[in-house]
C-alpha cells in the first residue's frame, strides 16, 4: 500500500473542519486525494455516478450535516451504488452512538480533537484493509455458496440427526420445494426404515468426535411416497462449536435402474442368439410325444389296443411334457428382471445350469464341456440366476472362439473345462473356464471388459455381455479377469465365500430353486363329493380335461372358460373351491377371485398360470388375505393339483 494513492471522499459541512482535516493528512505524507462534500445529498450523487470518479477508498463522514444527521445517515451512504468503508468524524464524544454508529456499518469513530493526523490515516488504512478482507471473505463465501447450490449433489450439515444447512439439490432429491420444510428437522425423519440403523450409526460416530470420512449407501422417501436410493460420502465438520457431519448424497436411483436394464437387455441378448439352440431343445421332446401319440392312435386305428403299451406311451408323453416345463421354467427365471436381494447361494447350481443351457449347442459344434467342482461344497452371496448370466456369456464367448479357431487346434477337438477350487484360506472361490479356441488377442485383453467392445464379426455380438459380467461380479464383492493360458483363454471369477462345508445344503436359495406341493394323504370319496370345485380356463380343451379328471376323482366340478360364465354359474350354485387361470379374455383371474371373495371371503383359489409374474402375485385380493391361495404353474401334474385340492377339501370340509 506503500506507493498507492488513496481517494477519499471527506463529507463535512465546516469549512474549517475540512481544511483542519485535509492539512493534517498532507502533514503525514499519506498520498490521499481528497474529494470533498458540504451536505449528504451532493455526496450521494457523486457515489450513485458511474465511472472512475464515482469510486472511492474510504469515506470520512460527519454525522450532523444540513440534510442528514445521526446514524442514519451511514446507512444512506452505504447504500449508494459505489460502497466504500465509512469512517465517522464528529464532535459528539458518546460512546453509545460510537456503538451504534460501528452497528450500522461504520469501520471506526474518531471525534474531532484532532491531536494529529496519524491516527486520522491509521483509522484509513486500517479501515480500508479490514474492507477489503471483509470483500475478499464475501466473495470466498459466495464463490463457495454457489458452488454448493449449484452442485448435482445432495449436500447437508446434520447436527445429531437435525438438518441445519440442506442445499437445493437437495431438496429436489428429497422432493421438498423449500428449506424451511426440511431445515431445523431430523433427518431420520425421510429415512427408510431399511437405512435408519447404517445412517444412525454414522451420525454417532461423528457426534462422538469421529475425524474420518465415511461411505455409505441409504434409502430415503419422499413425501409422494417414491425411495430414492442415495451413496452418501461424509466428513466431519464443525457447527456452532459443536461436531456435526457434513454429508454428501448422489441420488443413484435412475443410475441402478439403467444398470439393471443394461444386465436384463445383455440376458436377453443371450437368449436371442441360443434361439435356435432353446428351439432345438423343445423340439426333441415335442418330436416324442408326437410319435407316441400316434403309435397310440395306430393301434386304435388298427383295433389292436395294448392297455400295457398305452400305459408306456402315455407315461413316456407325460415325462417329456416335464421335460418341456423345466426347459421353459428355467428360462423364465433366467429372463425375469433381478430384483431380489443378494442371498447366500451354491455357485455350482449355476454352473450346472449355465452348462446346461450352452451344453446343447457346443455338442452339436464336436465342443466338450468338462466341469471340475470344488474339494468343498460352499455359498457365496449375489443372485444365482447373475452368476448364471455371467457364465453363459463366458460359455458362450468359449464356444465361439473354439468355432472360429476351426481345424487351429491340432486335431484334439473343441473342449471347454469349467473348474472351481477354494483357496487355501477359504475366503475365495475361483471359477475358471478355459477353452482351446486360440486365445484373446492381446491389444483386446484390456478392452474386453468395456460397452460395447467385441472381438466378433458385425453382427454377431453385442459388446455388453462381458461390461455386464463385470459389473455383476463386482457388486458381489469378487473380481472377474482374463488371460491367455495354453492354446487358449482363461476367465477367471473370483468371489468371496459366504458359507464353507457340509451343512451349506441347509441354506438353498429358495428365491432360485422351485420347490414342488407337499402331498398329503387322499381324503374319502364321500368328503369329495361334498365339495363343489368350479373350473376357469379359457383354454377349453385344458379346461375340459381338468373338469373330467377331478370329477372321476369323486369331485362335484363346474366349469367355464371365462370369467363372466364363471361368475354366472357361481350364481346358480356356489363353489366352495376355485381352479382358475388369471389371465383370460372378457374378465381375468383377479377380478373373478374379488367377485367371489365378495360373496364367500374365505374360499380357498388355486391359481394356474404359466406366466411367472403372476406367480410371484397371483390374487391382488386385500379382502381375502387370510384365505389359502395355491399357486401351480403350467404344464399341470394333475396328480399334484389333485393331492392340493384333497388337502383345501380336508381343511374345508372341517
Amino acid at each position: 500500500m506503500a506507493d498507492q494513492r488513496f481517494r477519499l471522499l471527506l463529507i463535512e459541512d465546516n469549512p474549517g473542519d475540512a481544511f483542519l482535516v485535509r492539512t493534517l493528512l498532507e502533514e503525514t505524507g499519506e498520498p490521499f486525494d481528497i474529494e470533498h462534500c458540504s451536505d449528504l445529498a451532493s455526496a450521494m450523487t457523486l457515489l450513485n455516478g458511474d465511472g472512475p470518479g464515482a469510486r472511492f477508498d474510504v469515506v470520512l463522514l460527519d454525522l450532523t450535516l444540513p440534510d442528514s444527521s445521526g446514524v442514519e445517515t451511514i446507512s444512506r451512504v452505504r447504500s449508494c451504488k459505489n460502497v466504500a468503508p465509512v469512517v465517522v468524524l464528529t464532535g459528539h464524544k458518546d460512546e453509545e452512538l460510537a456503538f451504534d454508529a460501528l452497528q450500522h456499518g461504520a469501520e471506526d469513530y474518531l471525534t474531532k480533537e484532532f491531536p494529529d493526523g496519524r491516527t486520522i490515516r491509521r483509522s484509513i488504512r486500517y479501515a480500508i484493509e479490514r474492507s477489503r478482507a471483509e470483500r475478499a471473505l464475501k466473495e470466498s463465501e459466495e464463490r463457495y455458496r454457489k458452488l454448493v447450490e449449484l452442485a448435482p449433489e445432495l449436500i447437508s450439515i446434520l447436527s445429531g440427526e437435525e438438518i441445519t444447512y440442506i442445499n437445493q439439490q437437495g431438496l429436489t432429491i428429497l422432493g421438498a420445494e423449500d428449506t424451511t420444510e426440511l431445515v431445523g428437522r431430523s433427518f431420520m425423519e425421510m429415512v427408510h426404515p431399511s437405512s435408519r440403523d447404517t445412517l444412525l450409526e454414522y451420525i454417532e460416530r461423528y457426534k462422538n468426535g469421529y475425524s474420518g470420512r465415511a461411505d455409505f449407501v441409504i434409502m430415503c422417501t419422499r413425501p409422494d411416497g417414491e425411495i430414492v436410493e442415495l451413496e452418501v460420502s461424509a466428513i466431519a465438520f464443525t457447527h456452532e462449536d459443536a461436531p456435526a457431519m457434513l454429508m454428501l448424497a448422489e441420488d443413484v436411483t435412475e443410475k441402478h435402474k439403467v444398470e439393471r436394464q443394461l444386465v436384463q437387455t445383455s440376458k436377453l441378448a443371450t437368449l436371442g442368439e441360443m434361439a435356435a439352440s432353446v428351439a432345438h431343445e423343445m423340439n426333441q421332446p415335442l418330436n416324442v410325444i408326437r410319435m407316441a401319440a400316434d403309435t397310440c392312435a395306430l393301434q386304435y386305428d388298427l383295433e389292436a389296443v395294448k392297455p400295457a403299451f398305452q400305459r408306456e406311451r402315455l407315461s413316456l408323453i407325460s415325462g417329456q411334457t416335464e421335460r418341456m416345463s423345466e426347459i421353459i421354467k428355467h428360462l423364465q427365471i433366467y429372463s425375469r428382471p433381478d430384483d431380489d436381494d443378494f442371498a447366500p447361494f451354491d455357485p455350482m447350481k449355476a454352473v450346472e445350469r449355465a452348462v446346461d443351457m450352452i451344453e446343447h449347442d457346443c455338442r452339436l459344434s464336436g465342443i466338450g464341456i468338462d466341469v471340475v467342482a470344488p474339494s468343498q461344497k460352499c455359498l457365496v452371496n449375489g443372485r444365482q440366476v447373475q452368476l448364471e448370466q455371467v457364465l453363459v456369456n463366458i460359455l458362450t464367448n468359449a464356444r465361439d472362439a473354439i468355432n472360429e479357431n476351426g481345424d487351429d487346434a491340432d486335431g484334439i477337438g473343441g473342449l471347454i473345462r469349467v473348474s472351481a477350487m477354494i483357496d487355501e484360506d477359504q475366503k475365495f472361490l475361483k471359477l475358471a473356464v478355459n477353452d482351446n479356441g486360440g486365445g484373446v488377442p492381446e491389444p483386446a485383453i484390456d478392452l474386453l471388459f468395456h460397452p460395447f467392445f467385441t472381438t466378433k464379426d458385425v453382427g454377431k455380438g453385442t459388446g455388453l455381455g462381458l461390461s455386464v459380467s463385470y459389473g455383476i461380479v463386482e457388486a458381489m464383492g469378487g473380481k472377474i479377469d482374463v488371460r491367455n493360458e495354453g492354446d487358449g483363454a482363461c476367465f477367471e471369477v473370483t468371489l468371496p465365500v459366504a458359507r464353507i462345508g457340509e451343512d451349506v445344503d441347509d441354506h438353498t436359495d429358495l428365491a432360485v430353486e422351485e420347490g414342488g406341493h407337499v402331498q398329503h394323504d387322499s381324503i374319502s370319496r364321500a368328503v369329495r363329493e361334498t365339495i363343489r370345485v368350479l373350473v376357469v380356463d379359457d383354454e377349453i380343451d385344458a379346461m375340459e380335461i381338468i373338469a373330467a379328471y377331478l370329477e372321476a376323482q369323486g369331485y362335484s366340478v363346474s366349469a367355464a372358460s371365462n370369467g363372466e360364465d364363471a361368475l354366472a354359474s357361481a350364481g346358480v350354485m356356489a363353489p366352495n373351491i376355485l381352479i382358475t387361470d388369471i389371465r383370460m379374455p372378457y374378465m381375468d383371474g383377479n377380478t373373478l377371485v374379488k367377485a367371489l371373495r365378495d360373496r364367500n371371503p374365505a374360499m380357498p383359489v388355486i391359481v394356474m398360470t404359466g406366466h411367472p409374474g403372476d406367480a410371484e402375485r397371483p390374487v391382488e385380493d386385500d379382502d381375502g388375505a387370510d384365505a389359502p391361495v395355491m399357486v401351480m404353474p403350467k404344464p399341470l401334474d394333475l396328480k399334484e393339483l389333485l393331492a392340493v385340492l384333497d388337502e383345501l377339501a380336508d381343511v374345508y370340509s372341517q
